[in-house]
């Protein structure tokens, strides 16, 4: 994988339009290339996310989303592979 000077994978830039690049954090928006990642991004994506944060911190963070802010498909695998509990619907 193509990686930047913050170690997040080129691949990443299209999942996060809303951010600007060149201000990206690995750690600092976890929560936002997590989201990204599991709606929008491919299985080496899935990979990376798992590897760099663990299914322990992916699953605190997921749970803490609300269930409109995933495609229905996305939800049900990260539900699956996270073991996460039923999101809210509103905060």
């Amino acid at each position: 994988m193509n990686l930047t000077a913050n170690q997040l994978p080129l691949s990443f830039k299209p999942l996060l339009w809303s951010l600007r690049w060149e201000h990206v954090d690995p750690e600092r928006d976890k929560a936002d290339i997590i989201r990204a990642a599991v709606n929008e991004g491919t299985l080496d994506q899935w990979r990376w996310i798992v590897g760099r944060y663990g299914k322990t911190t992916i699953r605190a963070i997921l749970a803490d989303r609300l269930t409109t802010e995933f495609h229905p498909e996305s939800l049900r695998l990260a539900e699956l592979l996270f073991d996460l509990p039923s999101l809210r619907h509103a905060r």
